[in-house]
Parts: C-alpha cells; structure tokens; sequence
C-alpha cells in the first residue's frame, strides 16, 4: 500500500466508523501501532503523530471489539487510551448530553509486541474471559463458525468468534488466547467446513490438540471437559478454604500470572519465558544475600561453574608439552637404586600387586590410554 492509499483510508469519512483512536501514544512507527489490532482482524491502514494515531479496521464490529480490548492498555510503558474515532462519549458529549452511560469500565491489560497479554473486555466492572474463542481462518466460513458459536452457547459457554489476520502466525494467536485465561480454542478452516470437521484446543493444564475431529465429536468432547473441570472447581472451592488455608502470594500480580501459566503449561511467548527468567534469578540473589550476608553470596555468584572448570582441566591436560619436551626427575637414578629399596621389592612380590599388573597388561585399558596419548 502506497502513502497515498493509507493517507485516502485513514482520512475517508465514510469509513469513520471502523476506525480507531489510541491516545497517549509513545513514540513507534506505523507498523508497531499496527501490529497492537492484528490479533482482532486486517489493518487497513494508520496514522501516528506526536501522542496519537489513528487505525483503520475492516469492519465496525472489529473496532468495537478493538476499542473496548485495548482501553488502557500497556503499550511501551504508557497506558493507552483507545476508543472508536467517532465516539464523541468518550469526549463527555452524545446525543443526549450524558457521555457516562456510554462509558463502560475497562480492565487494565498488557501489551507486548502487538498481543494481549491478559484479559480486557469488561462487564459490570469485572473483567469477562471468554471460555472459548473460533479462530476463522477464512472468513468464507463465517457462518459455519456461527453455528459453532451457538452450539457451544447452548451449553452454557461464553464463546467469541475471531478472525485474525493472515500474517499472524497461529501460535501467537493460541498464546494470546490462552494468556487471557481462555480453556478452549476451536480452529476453523475451508476444510474443516468441507469435512464438518473442526480442530480443538484445550489450553489450560496440559495442552492437548484435537485436529480434524467431527463437529459432533468436538462439540461433545468441549461440553464434557468442559461440565467436569466445573465440578472439579467446585469441590476445590469447597473443600479448599477448609483443609488448607491459601498461602500469601509473594510475587507481583503479573509475574505471578506468567508463574500460573508456566505452572499450568499453557503457550508463552519467548519473552515471557524471559521475564520469568530474569526474575527468578534476582530472587535467587536476594535468597542467597538473605542466607549467607552480601560478602558471601557476591563470592557464591562468583564460584566457578563445576562443568566449565572440568572443561579447562581437559583442556589443560591436553596442551601439555609432549614427555620429550619437558624434564622429568626420576625417582631411582639406576635400576641398582630400585633393587635397594627393599619395600619396594616386597610390594612387587604381594600375589595381589602381581594380579592387578596382569590384568592391566592383558586388557585392552592400557594400550586405549596410549593410543589417546599418541
């Protein structure tokens, strides 16, 4: 797309209502404002100037969704402010001169290379994780996704329908969803469709991957797990306060949350697994200053690591200077010298001494040694 098709988009009238004010914006380029939607749907074009910018969607649906997700959000250490551009409530003005009715409440989210990093859709002041979302490759297939989504609903089921954009690739889009707190993600596809067929994953616990299971299979499989980690909650929460009282969370929320993730083995990004990383290693620091007293844990962090010291004594063994090059002190000048050492001479006649020389002159050990040395 040229600078002129992205400026005519952006700034056409008509297309006002799939598009997207993000206020208090940080310093990034088209593409990184870009990539924060490209989990909701195709990016049609953007605009960044000092503190703002403006994103053009596919459809008013995908800017509903965009605004309402990613209101106060995290992106680059500021907190955005997102809303539809015509949305004059968000302005304190409407129609009726009353801008809070229109106003719902945001949950504060995280966002980091363009995905959610938690959930941000809002309901009643609490925040709503949905407990499956349908990826829709294609949006050919649109309609059969919606009768997924309505025989899930049917079930008792909060389900969503999303259809992101072909560059991104589908682990992010499953990393995103699970980090949300979503249990099940339904992959639908123009084979899937052709074959009344869907792919199921299960993101919470162990993750597990149903490929190209038939709908009703899929749909029973998702409504039993579904009705039995309900249960399985259910006698927790009532047998839990009771036996064991909760221990007190020592981490920050969000490191706690990535902690509940690795725990519960759902998809994580590289740099999540970075964050953890890094945290876990400053915690060590302080367990060990709190152990041993600052002098000591700075000389622990300081040992040398066993396996690298192995390593340099290899090394070290092996660039030694050949036998010829270098002086050796002799123990016994002449063999005269030897035969005066009377303990000597009687250790060389003990029946075990003589047993061990044999085996060692008669196993290949001996001449293994030497063929290394040479």
């Amino acid at each position: 797309m040229t600078e002129a098709d992205n400026y005519n988009i952006i700034t056409d009238q008509a297309l006002v209502k799939n598009r997207i004010f993000v206020g208090n914006l940080p310093v990034c380029t088209r593409e990184e404002l870009a990539s924060i939607f490209l989990p909701y749907g195709e990016v049609l074009g953007s605009v960044v100037q000092k503190n703002y910018g403006f994103v053009q969607l596919e459809s008013e649906e995908v800017a509903n969704k965009c605004a309402m997700s990613l209101n106060k959000s995290t992106f680059k250490t500021k907190i955005l402010r997102v809303r539809n551009a015509n949305n004059r409530a968000a302005k304190g003005t409407n129609a009726n001169g009353n801008a809070k009715n229109l106003q719902m409440p945001q949950v504060p989210v995280t966002v980091q290379g363009g995905i959610v990093m938690s959930a941000a859709a809002a309901a009643a002041g609490e925040p709503v994780i949905n407990d499956c979302e349908i990826i829709v490759v294609n949006r050919d297939n649109t309609k059969y996704a919606e009768y997924i989504e309505h025989r899930l609903r049917n079930i008792g089921m909060r389900v969503d329908v999303l259809f992101p954009n072909e560059d991104v690739m589908l682990g992010k889009v499953l990393a995103n969803i699970s980090s949300r707190g979503c249990l099940y993600a339904v992959l639908v596809t123009p084979q899937h469709e052709s074959l009344s067929s869907i792919t199921v994953n299960i993101l919470y616990g162990v993750p597990a991957e149903h490929r190209n299971m038939p709908l009703e299979d899929a749909v029973n499989l998702i409504a039993t797990d579904f009705r039995l980690k309900g249960q399985r909650e259910a006698v927790n929460n009532s047998a839990g306060p009771a036996s064991m009282p909760q221990p007190q969370r020592r981490h920050p929320d969000q490191m706690q949350q990535l902690i509940d993730m690795l725990a519960d083995n759902r998809p994580m990004t590289a740099l999540q697994y970075e964050c953890i990383i890094k945290y876990l290693q400053g915690e060590r620091e302080d367990q060990l200053k709190r152990e041993v007293g600052e002098a000591n844990a700075a000389a622990k962090l300081l040992d040398p690591d066993p396996e690298i010291e192995l390593q340099k004594k290899i090394l070290s063994i092996m660039n030694k200077p050949a036998v010829t090059e270098t002086g050796i002190e002799l123990m016994y000048p002449n063999l005269e010298a030897v035969r005066d050492d009377k303990r000597l001479m009687e250790l060389l006649r003990d029946e075990r001494v003589i047993a061990a020389m044999e085996t060692i002159f008669n196993s290949d050990t001996l001449f293994d040694a030497v063929a290394e040395l040479l």
